[in-house]
């Protein structure tokens, strides 16, 4: 039996336990899920977890020219639709609401038209930070319908529960999660779902001895999910992930789990539960897989770097190098945290993935092919929700080899 919770034992650790003694262990996928979503103590249903103050940082906050680009791909698609009115733009795990305010304010100043059709609902668990200006739906999954636009997510599939296995004498288990002899949670080995060997053997993939692993098994429901909500238009996903044969290579003997708390790198998901981050890289082979079996057709897939450039990356550090009137601090700030949106070995490695539904699975959008024209207006400058500015102490961020080996 588990030794008595310290005082600051969050509700999330609570569940984990309560569950554990009713019924005996738990899979990990059902651990992942109460420890970041579970009401008031999970990790994303308390605080915001992103920025300076936080414990990670994604591309939006790193400088506002994603977001204006992003509005670029999103204006894209307006156009290749015939230009509808009102144009859905419905960011899954919008998170703080910072690209959501960031895309918005691109597009005011870019294109009128546009901007008017525009109707840009963020969807997540909790309150978006203040001055956002965008509307905002409290949920899981997006509670709608007959979308036409775009529906788009950052770096959320990553935090999608999953399943870990293990290659242990000859046999596949699947590693559960249960309380030690000392009171500490620890992985117990189980019997591993069928579910999970035919996975597995869908892709291909024999485990070596002592390996482990991640599997999501709830991709094939959220794509089905995402294809009821969207009657007509785009899917937008940015992630980091692999193909299956690179994803379960034997140079990942211990799989992708990685966790985050206060900007330090970890493997350790049973620390800090419902104060730190967990999640597993994104296996496309099967989202591929899962997305056409869904409805939809692939539109396009790219680096996040060739992404972002083909939509007029460098147009805009170009103008932003040459503006004058800049101060020193503040223009070398911004070239920094641009230059980082398209590092290959940050988050310029990350993969963006488009599908379509409906009638516009021909139609190749600027992001997959170089996009006409340059970006109108001069490119956005640092602000108060995005990384912290010259001057601010930079917080320890794990690098990419950490964050991929």
């Amino acid at each position: 039996m588990a030794s008595q919770l310290q005082p600051s034992t969050t509700g999330a650790e609570a569940e984990v336990r309560r569950r554990i003694q009713a019924t005996g262990p738990i899979t990990f996928a059902e651990f992942m899920a109460v420890a970041l979503y579970w009401p008031d103590s999970g990790y994303y249903a308390g605080g915001s977890p992103i920025g300076a103050a936080g414990d990670f940082f994604t591309a939006p906050h790193a400088h506002p020219a994603f977001g204006a680009l992003i509005a670029r791909y999103l204006q894209s698609a307006w156009d290749a639709m015939g230009s509808p009115t009102p144009f859905w733009a419905v960011e899954l795990g919008a998170g703080t609401g910072r690209l959501a305010a960031d895309v918005v304010a691109a597009a005011g100043e870019t294109d009128p038209r546009f901007a008017a059709a525009l109707r840009y609902v963020g969807v997540d668990v909790r309150q978006p930070a203040p001055g956002t200006g965008v509307e905002w739906l409290l949920a899981e999954r997006p509670a709608i319908r007959r979308v036409r636009g775009v529906m788009l997510a950052n770096e959320l599939l990553d935090a999608m529960p999953v399943h870990r296995v293990a290659m242990a004498e000859g046999r596949l288990v699947e590693l559960h999660v249960g309380n030690g002899t000392d009171g500490r949670l620890e992985e117990v080995e189980g019997a591993a779902a069928p579910a999970l060997a035919e996975r597995l053997a869908e892709l291909g993939v024999t485990l070596g001895e002592g390996r482990k692993a991640e599997i999501n098994l709830g991709l094939g429901e959220w794509m089905r999910r995402a294809a009821d909500a969207l009657e007509d238009g785009y899917l937008l996903l940015v992630d980091y992930g692999h193909n299956a044969a690179d994803y379960y290579a034997p140079s990942r003997p211990h799989g992708t789990l990685r966790c985050y708390y206060k900007h330090t790198l970890s493997m350790d998901p049973y620390r800090h539960v419902g104060r730190q981050d967990i999640s597993a890289h994104v296996e496309l082979t099967t989202l591929r897989r899962e997305a056409e079996s869904a409805g939809f057709a692939t539109a396009g897939e790219a680096s996040q770097a060739d992404f972002l450039s083909n939509l007029g990356f460098d147009a805009y550090r170009a103008e932003l190098a040459a503006r004058p009137g800049l101060a020193m601090g503040v223009r070398r700030a911004n070239l920094t945290a641009m230059d980082s949106l398209v590092d290959p070995q940050g988050m310029g490695g990350f993969r963006v993935l488009a599908f379509t539904k409906k009638n516009n699975s021909s139609a190749a959008l600027p992001g997959f092919v170089a996009a006409p024209g340059l970006p109108k207006g001069e490119a956005p400058l640092l602000g108060p929700g995005h990384m912290p500015r010259p001057g601010a102490e930079e917080p320890a961020m794990p690098s990419w080899d950490e964050l991929m080996r």
